[in-house]
């Protein structure tokens, strides 16, 4: 009886032992790339098609604008003042595309921690967490969102380019953590499944 324990227990400890540090090293990898991310937040008044569209209208219009603001920051912090500094010039062009548009509903500009779900930029995976992030909100801010990165510029416009993405952030977050966003080894993959799943419980949890 022992001897059976003995098996069992000592396969079981070394098993947790293993999930226990790949959800640490996961999670250090996480927050390293967290601690110097901006991300970008455009949320839609509802779910129709119309607001759905005007919400992308809105994208495409400050794009310019925000490419013009931010490219010349060298750091999280900067872009994070330059956003806190610039909230009513961009709330201002916002709610001018959307009066183009015929839609007078207020716009929000906010600067502050948000919760975004894991995210794809060509060849990096963004891992589910709170970031600091710059967000507009049309109206009632009910509807589907479009989330991108404000620092580095890895979104700037619609389409990024893998190798532009990738050097921006091995500039900004390093190598090591650049290879966990790509999750270019299976010891990465499972690290960044932890941080996924571990995320998304802890979110839950907050509600």
């Amino acid at each position: 009886m022992k001897q059976l324990t003995y098996y069992i227990l000592v396969p079981a400890l070394v098993l947790a032992a293993a999930f226990l540090y790949l959800l640490f090293a996961g999670e250090a990898d996480a927050s390293a790339v967290r601690d110097q991310v901006v991300r970008f937040h455009v949320v839609a008044k509802d779910n129709s098609q119309e607001a759905q569209a005007l919400k992308l209208k809105v994208r495409d219009g400050v794009f310019a604008l925000v490419e013009q603001l931010f490219a010349p920051c060298e750091s999280r912090e900067e872009a994070l003042g330059v956003a806190e500094e610039q909230q009513e010039i961009l709330q201002a062009e916002a709610e001018r595309i959307l009066l183009e548009n015929g839609c007078h509903e207020p716009v929000t500009v906010e600067v502050g921690e948000r919760f975004f779900p894991t995210k794809d930029y060509g060849s990096l995976s963004f891992p589910a967490g709170r970031y600091q992030a710059l967000s507009i909100r049309i109206g009632e801010a009910k509807g589907e969102n479009f989330w991108c990165v404000l620092y580095p510029a890895l979104c700037v416009s619609p389409a990024v380019a893998d190798e532009a993405g990738e050097s921006e952030m091995i500039a900004v977050v390093g190598e090591e953590q650049t290879a966990f966003l790509k999750k270019s080894a299976p010891t990465q993959k499972i690290k960044f499944a932890l941080v996924e799943w571990m995320e998304q419980l802890m979110e839950k949890l907050r509600k």
